[in-house]
């Protein structure tokens, strides 16, 4: 396969208008999604998984649907951003405030399966790649993607009732 810069521009394109169409023009994540299918497609063709390279727009179209459908699960399980709510500051955190978000994440990872900790913690904060965790793990794809979801609501559990014990306890 045999792809350009102008034809990758292109594809680029094509991708932004198929996103356009299925998730809206008041998406901010528009440029977002079609980045991540593109990232998506080229790892695949650099491991050897599209099976008939001469026809990669069907796969690519695949890529992207999924993509899509994954970032609209991910909005309809994240809560909605109040419009009051204050932005926060992008500036640096004090440092107290530093030590308590560790405290309250390595509390959460403490709290959960060795197995989910140690997942969460290969693949956020080492940034293993998620095929060497299967290996080590000895899990398919699908059941990684299982474990990795829980794992992650576990820790969400735990970590918000940490950060609200921690806030009560403050006033």
């Amino acid at each position: 396969m045999d792809l350009n810069e102008p034809s990758i521009d292109r594809l680029r394109l094509k991708l932004r208008y198929k996103v356009l169409y299925h998730v809206g023009h008041g998406c901010a994540d528009v440029d977002d999604l079609v980045q991540e299918t593109l990232v998506r497609f080229f790892r695949a063709e650099q491991r050897n998984q599209i099976r008939n390279t001469e026809e990669f727009g069907a796969f690519l179209n695949g890529v992207c649907r999924n993509v899509i459908l994954e970032y609209r699960r991910r909005v309809r399980r994240e809560p909605a951003m109040e419009p009051d709510m204050p932005i926060p500051d992008a500036g640096s955190r004090p440092e107290a405030e530093i030590f308590e978000m560790r405290d309250a994440i390595n509390n959460g990872l403490a709290e959960l399966a060795e197995r989910d900790r140690m997942i969460l913690r290969s693949l956020y904060l080492e940034g293993k790649e998620k095929e060497d965790i299967c290996k080590e793990w000895n899990m398919t794809d699908a059941q990684f993607r299982v474990v990795l979801f829980r794992a992650k609501e576990r820790f969400r559990r735990v970590y918000s009732a940490d950060v609200k014990r921690a806030g009560t306890a403050e006033h």
